[in-house]
């Protein structure tokens, strides 16, 4: 059976309608919206490894959590605010971070080092490369 043209908005009317509801579900349930700031970060290949830089201040060691897992690397931690603080402006983010991403290429598994010096994190990853296997004569 053929539809009517006049069904046929409706149908569509309907459809829209059901988008925007999704879209205003997914604005309220936005997985970025857990965690409570975004520190900028830096990747760089530099030929033999990756360095990844994110800028962290305020941050201690101790709060900070790294995985990494095939080519994938978890950044987590926390910002901890100041303890009775009676704020009259605020624009400087504290709590909860994390971020997740894939490196182009196959890294060392175990292989990463991290530092952090003046709230900058510094991880540097070696690539991981195939090594060449010797062929004998027989």
């Amino acid at each position: 059976m053929e539809l009517e043209r006049s069904d046929r908005w409706t149908y569509l009317e309907k459809l829209l309608e059901l988008e925007r509801r999704i879209a205003a579900l997914r604005s309220q349930l936005n997985a970025d919206d857990l965690f409570d700031w975004d520190p900028p970060l830096d990747i760089l290949d530099e030929g033999a490894s990756f360095r990844i830089v994110v800028d962290v201040p305020g941050v201690k060691p101790d709060d900070i959590e790294l995985q990494e897992e095939g080519r994938t690397l978890t950044i987590a931690g926390v910002r901890h605010a100041p303890e009775n603080a009676h704020y009259v402006s605020r624009s400087r983010p504290h709590g909860y971070f994390h971020k997740v991403f894939t490196l182009p290429e196959p890294i060392v598994e175990g292989g990463a080092e991290a530092s952090l010096k003046q709230g900058v994190l510094e991880i540097k990853i070696p690539k991981a490369r195939g090594r060449s296997v010797p062929v004998e004569t027989g």
